[in-house]
């Protein structure tokens, strides 16, 4: 099974200086200074189309960037991290035409009610079953919020109640699946918009991610959770299976303890630490018979972090995982000053954490060598404005960096290009595995790639 994934993310964004701004009229401002080759898309200049493969675009009053198809862990983390340069960029771009600064900020919650999201997509087999996916999922996104949490100051969507919570998500799921991803959500999201040929795949849409600033985490959360789907696709994934998985979103969410006991469905319980060995064995045995890229490295750090989890707590992997991280950080402000949950300062930090930019706190642990560095800065300064070369999004980048002048619409699955007589011509990408460099003409000129391509199987 080949792996297929992407990410979205939406940040949340601010401009105190002009409060005459709202976040939709910010965010329309920053994806327009975007500072890379992009097309709009459909005339909308919203919505950008960018020379790396990816998309920028306004949703929901938040500016929003999708990474490229990818084929890879470590791809699908170089290319989100390039994301984060170019929004950081166009922000700071606006913040120079306004005379005041526009802050973003790589998180899901404003604290005062309202969740924003950061949302995973990986291509499933058409031929997997549906019903196991649903059954199988919750455990899976549940038990990861120990990997994969972002930490968060406040329980309760509206931050209700003092505390410290391991995700930024778990309290504004209501159900275990639905369709909606702005009211009553659901763990598993049931959308199915495969921007490819139907009949052969589907694509998971998971919103029930945090959006990490560790690209250490970011690697494992995605990783581990590809891995445990190729699992699933094989049926190799052991039976358990949480009886209440809303219930136990916010109970593993709340437990800094790691170690209260969750329901399982037919009897029993069992900790968010033994549910995730659990799968880390079934991984291995999989990836023991069956390739999977980074699966070496995936296991290995997967088995570290639960190891040193198990012994140490948080300070174990607090160079390593977001939640750790910052609860430590917000633990050495509470020794200091004899801060209780619910002082300003703590709200204050965890929103420092998340902020792009020489202010964000998680760069400067980083810069600090506190917190484990992401890849080259090379690579990711790279996928800014060039696009994976082994999926389609080759050919969707290149006609955007190369040939703008020449794209009338473009999208995940389609382009429509328009050649120097003003013929058009449509280009079909169904395949996300097809067009890519490996098939590419060098040099070609944009009149001799349009009508190439009407020639292809659509």
């Amino acid at each position: 099974m080949p792996l297929l994934l992407g990410t979205e993310t939406e940040y949340g964004i601010a401009a105190p200086g002009r409060p005459d701004l709202d976040a939709h009229a910010l965010s329309s401002l920053v994806v327009e200074a975007c500072g890379v080759p992009a097309t709009p898309v459909v005339e909308d200049s919203r919505h950008r189309m960018l020379g790396n493969g990816g998309r920028f675009y306004v949703d929901h009053g938040h500016p929003e960037y999708c990474t490229p198809e990818t084929t890879s862990p470590t791809d699908a983390l170089v290319w989100e991290l390039a994301g984060d340069r170019i929004v950081a960029e166009a922000a700071a771009a606006v913040s120079d035409a306004l005379g005041t600064p526009v802050r973003v900020f790589r998180n899901n919650t404003d604290g005062k009610g309202q969740s924003y999201g950061y949302h995973e997509n990986y291509l499933l087999r058409r031929s997997t079953d549906w019903a196991l996916v649903e059954e199988a999922l919750p455990t899976l996104l549940v038990t990861r919020v120990l990997l994969a949490g972002a930490g968060r100051v406040g329980i309760g969507p509206a931050s209700e109640r003092p505390g410290f919570q391991l995700s930024q998500r778990a309290d504004f799921f209501e159900r275990v699946s639905g369709l909606d991803t702005t009211q009553r959500r659901g763990i598993v999201n049931t959308r199915d918009e495969p921007h490819a040929l139907p009949r052969d795949w589907r694509r998971l849409h998971v919103i029930a991610g945090d959006a990490t600033r560790s690209p250490f985490a970011t690697w494992l959360k995605l990783g581990v959770l590809g891995l445990c789907l190729a699992v699933l696709e094989a049926r190799a994934l052991p039976p358990v299976r949480l009886a209440d998985p809303v219930a136990a979103f916010r109970t593993v969410s709340r437990d800094l303890t790691l170690s209260e006991p969750l329901a399982l469905a037919g009897g029993g319980t069992g900790s968010a630490l033994h549910v995730q060995r659990l799968l880390l064995d079934a991984a291995a045995a999989y990836a023991e018979r069956t390739a999977f890229p980074e699966a070496d490295a995936l296991l290995a750090a997967w088995g570290e972090v639960l190891d040193d989890l198990a012994m140490s707590g948080p300070t174990g992997v607090a160079d390593r995982l977001d939640w750790a991280a910052k609860l430590t950080l917000l633990e050495g402000y509470r020794a200091r000053g004899g801060l209780g949950w619910d002082h300003p300062k703590l709200a204050q930090v965890d929103l420092a954490w998340a902020e792009l930019g020489e202010r964000g706190l998680a760069e400067r642990l980083q810069a600090a060598g506190r917190l484990r560095p992401g890849p080259a800065s090379g690579p990711v300064e790279a996928a800014m404005a060039t696009p994976p070369t082994d999926t389609r999004a080759h050919t969707r980048g290149t006609w955007v960096r190369e040939h703008v002048d020449h794209v009338v619409a473009a999208g995940w699955d389609s382009l429509l290009v328009r050649d120097s007589a003003g013929a058009l011509h449509p280009l079909r990408m169904p395949d996300p595995f097809r067009h890519t460099a490996a098939g590419a003409e060098p040099g070609a000129s944009a009149d001799r790639l349009a009508r190439s391509h009407d020639r292809r199987d659509p």
